[in-house]
């Protein structure tokens, strides 16, 4: 298993700077390919084109071919397989991350990812995207659907037993929810990733990939209270 946990970064859209540098590199490097395939999946933004038009550039200056899958897509599965199986690297955009399990689930997308994990495909994600790949993450999608002001777990399909906490530093709240959460569910361990950091995981070893000097990613548990520690 080759996953690349992203917990967010901007890619340089809408007049951002790009801060995933090296991060692309290195998803790119684990293919052991100078050309590989890049396949992008964007189910959970209303901005997908834009992010893919973006992304594209990005990976095409790094040796890949590169496609997509969109809503759109959804109405030819037979070219979602084959895009997925002739698939070196695949990456999921962030978004709605509820919305976006829910997608990957009834078009049976998440056995064909399960495959091509199998066969040594990266498995990368940002934000939601990265979520995905986890058994929990802490999302703030009933934030964002004005259900209440709080973090919350989320499923995803469990490729690796942890809870995915993105752009962790970023907000203060996010801490005192991941404690609540983790607190009514101590068994669970959770990924706490900064923007510019992700989570390398290869098989069962865990290493930090950093954009930037300053971005971290910690391990967090509960025991008696909230335990975090840096990678």
């Amino acid at each position: 298993m080759k996953l690349v946990l992203i917990g967010g970064g901007d890619i340089g859209r809408a007049d951002t700077k790009y801060e995933t540098k090296e991060i692309d590199e290195e998803i790119v490097k684990l293919t052991n390919k100078t050309h590989p395939n890049f396949l992008f999946i964007g189910l959970a933004s209303n901005f997908a084109d834009s992010y893919y038009k973006i992304i594209k550039d990005i990976y095409k200056k790094l040796g890949c071919e590169t496609g997509k899958i969109s809503n759109k897509t959804l109405t030819h599965m037979e070219v979602v397989e084959k895009k997925i199986k002739e698939a070196d690297i695949i990456y999921i955009g962030g978004g709605n991350t509820v919305k976006l399990v829910n997608l990957l689930k009834e078009n049976g997308m998440d056995e064909m990812l399960k495959e091509a994990s199998k066969r040594g495909c990266v498995l990368s994600g940002v934000s939601a995207g990265a979520i995905t790949y986890c058994t929990y993450g802490l999302s703030d999608f009933e934030i964002n659907e004005g259900i209440s002001n709080n973090y919350v777990k989320v499923d995803g399909l469990g490729f690796t037993n942890y809870m995915f906490v993105p752009h962790f530093s970023s907000d203060e709240k996010k801490k005192e929810d991941l404690e609540k959460v983790l607190k009514e569910n101590n068994d669970i361990k959770a990924l706490c990733v900064d923007n510019c950091c992700a989570v390398k995981i290869i098989d069962d070893d865990i290493s930090i990939i950093r954009s930037k000097d300053d971005a971290k990613a910690y391990e967090a548990f509960y025991d008696n209270k909230l335990e975090i520690k840096e990678f």
